[in-house]
């Protein structure tokens, strides 16, 4: 998917009030907080040991070019690396942004169009390859973003150059140029960009050796090179994912750490509730999935040490499909968001969240306006239904199957039909499920949606989930196919302007538009992902971004 960046304050505020409101019992030895988010232990970690980890489905991709899911950035984060890196640790901290491949922080031209990288020598790929990273390998792997229809294209279509390679696939970007020899790459934008630094810290410009296939190398492994302090050396789909030390791997940097685990075992097909059962028996260290709801409270009353409750800028949603009826009417996505009952739907979650009905997060800051534009109304929302001439139209509704988003669907489905439509729902393995949504070809009319922030800025929820001009046949993230000209244009104003208060404010009027005007969404709750792991395991450190970090963790011997 993914501490507050812009206003700590504002998130750890809202957490304690969450925590109160919801009657959580809170960890004695540890806030329970993303500002604070590690073990409630002194003691100096110690090396050595094999993690045992659970998840419910397959990641969707071991590729840095692909993945993106929670789950899969957990794993790249300990095996690959780009030219920056947020700092990995939790809290405030968490979202400065800090050399990696780069031996320094680039030096950037006074009209923010033109950004120049000095790369580290001597950093060095996993076996088979074994070779040092060089600059052009990054240029590589930018490149193959627009070979693989990588979900990530939007960050770097900025690039001058990028859209004609994109349609082309010749000549390679003009804008990104490497300089094996003198070990610097630059970039040069069409127009300036305040959050590029950012896109340039994600997995998807992570380094992959030239020559990478153009296709997903999650279970290719001699395509699945590592250049950080683990390596894959494993992966069966559905059935489990081995990672162990990677051999080359040399100390460069702090925010890079080496890391104090031997390996991690991942043993896929492991659900919330079966997790919970195997961490209270001591066979399961960690899992990637949040506690079962309904386990929540037994479980931080008996192991309060070992229960967080990490919080991130996110927001869970269902997208309506503007391409397909009855969706393609807004009296229609009104109907839904007046119809449906959003503390019901947290209920469903295990109190696991806050209510919401805005596209962005409260902790985004000035950027968040809290909206009330929707209060639950029946009646409402039969005499839109009716008034769309949509009665009786046929609507199936798409969720993955790892609880609750499964019931959270079933919930909808009966509000659907409550007001006048016909609604089923069809569910997916979570391994394909958001592939699969992401395209075209399988666009579903109504859809479960989660998405956690990549970097905090407004501009990573409302330009990559709702501008129009971004919508592609593949790797989709405008899951509702929302394409308002109008808004459209104010998006791209809000991604020229500097970062601070006049660009936060456009993005807070933005959200509220979109809600009037478009409501494409039917967004309800900022979740959070509550995290029970085993009595051995210590240094679980939460950073938004970067999740859960493996590089931190170590067991008790």
């Amino acid at each position: 998917m993914r501490t507050s960046r812009l206003a700590i304050v504002l998130l750890v505020v809202a957490l304690i009030a969450a925590a109160a409101a919801w009657g959580q019992a809170r960890r004695s030895a540890t806030t329970v907080s993303s500002a604070t988010a590690t073990t409630a232990t002194d003691d100096q970690p110690v090396d050595g040991g094999t993690l045992l980890a659970g998840i419910a489905d397959s990641p969707d991709h071991l590729d840095t070019g692909l993945s993106y899911t929670n789950q899969g950035w957990e794993m790249l984060l300990a095996t690959n690396n780009g030219l920056l890196t947020y700092k990995k640790v939790a809290g405030a901290a968490g979202a400065t942004i800090v050399p990696d491949l780069a031996a320094a922080m680039p030096k950037v031209s006074a009209d923010g169009l033109h950004y120049a990288f000095k790369v580290r020598s001597g950093v060095r790929y996993s076996p088979p390859v074994n070779r040092a990273v060089v600059p052009s390998d990054i240029k590589f792997s930018i490149e193959r973003l627009f070979r693989v229809n990588s979900p990530g294209l939007a960050f770097y279509s900025g690039i001058k150059g990028a859209e004609a390679y994109g349609k082309s696939h010749k000549g390679g970007i003009s804008g990104i140029v490497a300089n094996d020899k003198a070990h610097t790459i630059s970039f040069t934008l069409t127009k300036p960009d305040g959050t590029f630094l950012n896109y340039v810290a994600l997995p998807f410009a992570f380094a992959y050796p030239k020559g990478t296939p153009d296709k997903d190398v999650s279970t290719i492994g001699a395509a699945r090179v590592a250049t950080g302090p683990y390596m894959i050396s494993g992966y069966t789909p559905k059935r489990s994912i081995t990672i162990v030390r990677n051999p080359n791997f040399k100390l460069w940097s702090p925010d890079t750490p080496r890391g104090h685990l031997d390996g991690i075992n991942i043993q896929i097909g492991v659900d919330p509730e079966r997790a919970a059962n195997l961490t209270a028996a001591g066979q399961l260290d960690f899992s990637f999935e949040p506690i079962a709801p309904d386990r929540f409270t037994e479980l931080t009353k008996r192991y309060p040490k070992q229960v967080s409750n990490f919080v991130r800028n996110n927001i869970t949603y269902f997208s309506m499909n503007e391409r397909k009826a009855p969706f393609d009417k807004l009296a229609v996505r009104q109907a839904v968001n007046y119809a449906m009952d959003r503390h019901a739907l947290v209920k469903i979650f295990g109190g696991q969240g806050v209510v919401s009905e805005n596209i962005l997060p409260p902790g985004l800051g000035a950027a968040y306006v809290k909206h009330n534009l929707y209060p639950l109304n029946v009646a409402k929302a039969k005499s839109l239904i009716k008034q769309a001439g949509a009665t009786g139209a046929p609507v199936v509704v798409f969720s993955h199957n790892t609880d609750p988003a499964p019931k959270s669907a079933q919930y909808l489905a009966s509000v659907l039909n409550s007001i006048g439509l016909r609604a089923s729902v069809k569910l997916l393995d979570e391994s394909v499920y958001w592939d699969t949504i992401a395209t075209q070809k399988g666009d579903p009319q109504i859809a479960f949606n989660d998405w956690n922030q990549d970097y905090p800025e407004g501009q990573d929820f409302i330009d990559v989930l709702l501008n129009g001009e971004g919508i592609v046949a593949v790797g989709n993230n405008n899951a509702s196919n929302t394409n308002v000209p109008t808004l459209n244009k104010l998006i791209n104003r809000a991604r020229a302007m500097n970062v601070g208060p006049k660009r936060d404010a456009l993005w807070a009027t933005l959200d509220r538009r979109f809600m009037v005007e478009d409501a494409g969404w039917a967004p309800f709750m900022n979740r959070t992902f509550p995290k029970f792991w085993s009595q051995r395991l210590h240094g679980v450190v939460f950073n938004t971004s970067y999740y859960e970090l493996f590089t931190s963790m170590w067991l008790q011997k």
